[in-house]
């Protein structure tokens, strides 16, 4: 009984680690890879988008989207048409690869993912900036919480789900043992 607990929990355990490493796995892409340089920028800034070859089909038009807060005001360079700001369309080299600028708002805050996709390979590869917002205003007024400073969080949601499988962990195991006790306690002369 006590070696099926213990594989269930076993079992239990490696699913709810599972999970989280799922949830952050890259998107799958069907072709090459592409990068972005810089990787962190300040509101207002330029990054380049470079797609290796083979990541799209030769000389094909690639649909670029911006996602991300205020990602509609990004400014991207096309060749042939722009939709709107953050959505262009440009032909892929002729090797498969592709290269774009990308100028984030002014406002901006956060991740921002670029995704190009084929429109015949239907491929698609992304890429993401982080962009440091604008300076916010030096004085604060007095009485501000910690919340209210504007100060992002950057611990990870992995470390308390860590903490909290390893402390049901530790129950599972307390009860276990009383099983085994109350067990050895009844089967003893």
């Amino acid at each position: 009984m006590a070696k099926k607990v213990l594989a269930a929990l076993i079992v239990g355990a490696a699913l709810a680690l599972a999970v989280p490493a799922a949830a952050n796995a890259t998107p799958y892409t069907a072709g090459g890879a592409c990068s972005i340089s810089p990787t962190v920028v300040s509101a207002g800034q330029t990054a380049t988008l470079t797609c290796d070859p083979g990541t799209f089909k030769p000389s094909e038009d690639v649909a670029y989207t911006v996602s991300g807060q205020n990602g509609a005001t990004a400014s991207l360079a096309s060749y042939r048409t722009s939709v709107s700001s953050a959505h262009a369309v440009k032909a892929a080299s002729s090797d498969g690869s592709a290269i774009l600028t990308v100028t984030v708002p002014q406002n901006a805050d956060g991740a921002y993912t670029i995704t190009g996709t084929g429109e015949v390979s239907k491929a698609a590869s992304a890429a993401t900036v982080t962009v440091l917002p604008a300076d916010a205003p030096a004085a604060k007024t007095a009485g501000t919480t910690p919340s209210s400073t504007g100060i992002a969080s950057t611990g990870s949601v992995i470390g308390w789900y860590i903490a909290w499988i390893g402390g049901a962990l530790v129950v599972a195991g307390l009860i276990v043992l009383g099983l085994l006790a109350a067990r050895r306690r009844r089967t003893a002369p």
